[in-house]
């Protein structure tokens, strides 16, 4: 088998990965690995909700997970495993290696699309809409074909100080920002009700969010540094995040995903909403 690069984006642990170097060490020019923001300390510290010192935005060399299978998982599916043993491999010089950490990912034919909790309500004609903590949070999105531009852009380019990248649209959307635009696209007017985040409805347990049903509510941010990509990959969003909101928002209107994905349970929201116009009464 012959080949220049090696694009893989199923690693999920070490094994994975050495299976790559049997087959491929000294034999390939670059080793492509997708990974995620999953593996940062700030993120275990949203997902337990305990204090985070890490600075914002989270840059490369921010400290990682402390602990392994964050989500209590027998498998041995864990990124940061797959990052430990792609660098291994790039150090004894099996082969060069990039990584780069992707965001949360949208866009047409996403099969767990967390813009739907937003789209659904107003498909539904919710007139009002509770937002955690006003919507502040800022969580990084990758467009998919802006995504799919870092990977071709790992593929041209060598690394030159360190081979991991953040990656994610250089346009970051806060929590608000997202269901304004949402509203604006589907020509939906509703009132956004800013609900304090221990008021909010609790994500069912399969669901794999940190606070509240709201796919997109976290604490502390979660923010990108992209300077590294940006200046060393010449990284852009080739997409507009006008145009992804749109084509997201328009595909998921005609093509509805499971009712079974990020359920909105309106009696518990209109709760929720009840009970913050009570507190912010003077």
């Amino acid at each position: 088998m012959q080949a220049d690069v090696v694009i893989d984006m199923i690693a999920s642990d070490d094994k994975d990965v050495q299976a790559i170097v049997g087959a491929f060490s000294k034999r390939i020019h670059r080793y492509i690995c997708i990974s995620t923001y999953h593996v940062y300390e700030a993120w275990e510290a949203a997902w337990k909700r305990i204090p985070s010192s890490q600075p914002v935005p989270i840059r490369e060399d921010a400290p990682k997970r402390k602990q392994l299978h964050p989500y209590g998982e027998e498998a041995r599916f864990d990124k940061i495993l797959v990052e430990q043993e792609a660098l291994e491999a790039h150090k004894r010089g099996d082969f060069p290696v990039t990584i780069l950490r992707w965001p949360a990912l949208y866009g047409p034919r996403d099969t767990t699309p967390r813009e739907w909790y937003y789209v659904k309500q107003a498909l539904d004609g919710r007139k009002q809409i509770a937002v955690p903590d006003g919507g502040q949070a800022l969580f990084p999105r990758g467009y998919f074909e802006n995504m799919a531009h870092t990977v071709v852009l790992a593929v041209d380019y060598h690394a030159t100080s360190g081979p991991v990248y953040n990656a994610a649209d250089v346009a970051a959307l806060s929590l608000r920002q997202i269901v304004e635009m949402v509203g604006e696209i589907m020509r939906h007017t509703w009132e956004i009700i800013p609900v304090p985040r221990e008021l909010m409805p609790a994500a069912p347990q399969s669901q794999l969010l940190p606070y509240s049903c709201d796919p997109y509510d976290i604490e502390p941010h979660l923010l990108f540094d992209l300077t590294k990509i940006r200046t060393e990959l010449g990284y852009r969003d080739l997409v507009p995040i006008t145009t992804a909101m749109e084509n997201t928002v328009k595909w998921l209107v005609d093509h509805r995903p499971s009712v079974e994905w990020l359920p909105v349970s309106y009696p518990d929201s209109d709760e929720a909403i009840r009970k913050a116009k009570q507190v912010s009464r003077p």
